[in-house]
């Protein structure tokens, strides 16, 4: 190895150790959000001594721009509105294999990191990504061939549900549990229409699994919202006159063992 060489990894990997060292990770604090000069948000991950990872809050996960669009589903997205004023219809709009291959990949990186905020609870970025995925997913079973979209449209009942989780805790964190049932209720009729929509294309694994797990995992998280805005009630109704507001009994403790459940499967 040249000395030049061996010079620029030593200054390198200095740099690489100034910049942990600046970070200040412990047990205690394995994630820090830092904010950059165009707005957007990095999270930095150490989950142990000898692993990092960073993390685009918004835009693509690994923070590239393809073709200058903050995702690739924003620059095919871009490429069907210019065919359908140039042509007046969307009739013909093709991607290549090439292409599907990279809008399913930069989706799978999006659902990694949607999964990841759900724990951090950033809700309001669980529902933009999964709201993102469910649209390329529409955007392949349109233009795709079908079973190059199924690919990408069979997970649907995932998205889904996450994305009926989401907005059920957004309702939550405004302290409107109606909307939070509300969310879950159109969340259970989105996943069955879709189940509906796995049996008329022949794709009964695709809807044996949405139902047995995903519309069952939010059916139960509506029941125990349920139960828990009666006991609500049922202590308003025994504490009417106590200014009490239990700051210590918080809902979404209640509710992460359903997440947590699906993160194990």
């Amino acid at each position: 190895m040249s000395t030049d060489h061996a010079d620029r990894n030593t200054r390198l990997i200095q740099t690489f150790d100034e910049i942990l060292d600046s970070l200040a990770f412990d047990a205690a604090h394995p994630i820090q959000v830092l904010r950059i000069a165009d707005g957007r948000e990095v999270v930095i991950v150490q989950p142990n001594t000898f692993t990092i990872s960073r993390l685009y809050a918004s835009g693509r996960p690994d923070g590239k721009k393809p073709h200058g669009r903050n995702s690739y589903y924003d620059y095919f997205r871009e490429q069907l509105e210019d065919y359908k004023r140039q042509r007046g219809s969307d009739e013909g709009f093709r991607l290549t294999p090439e292409d599907w291959r990279a809008l399913f990949q930069e989706s799978y990186d999006r659902y990694t990191r949607y999964l990841f905020f759900a724990g951090l609870k950033r809700w309001a970025d669980v529902k933009r990504d999964t709201e993102t995925n469910i649209a390329v997913a529409e955007m392949a079973r349109e233009y795709a061939p079908s079973n190059v979209a199924w690919g990408i449209y069979q997970y649907k009942g995932y998205m889904l549900m996450m994305n009926g989780v989401a907005n059920a805790e957004l309702g939550l964190m405004a302290n409107d549990r109606q909307d939070a049932l509300r969310q879950i209720d159109l969340g259970i009729q989105r996943m069955g229409q879709f189940c509906g929509e796995c049996l008329r294309e022949g794709y009964g694994d695709a809807e044996n699994i949405t139902r047995e797990r995903y519309l069952s995992n939010l059916i139960e998280y509506r029941t125990d919202l349920e139960s828990l805005e009666s006991e609500l009630e049922s202590r308003s109704d025994r504490h009417e006159d106590d200014d009490d507001d239990n700051d210590d009994w918080d809902i979404l403790d209640e509710l992460e063992e359903l997440l947590d459940e699906e993160d194990e499967n």
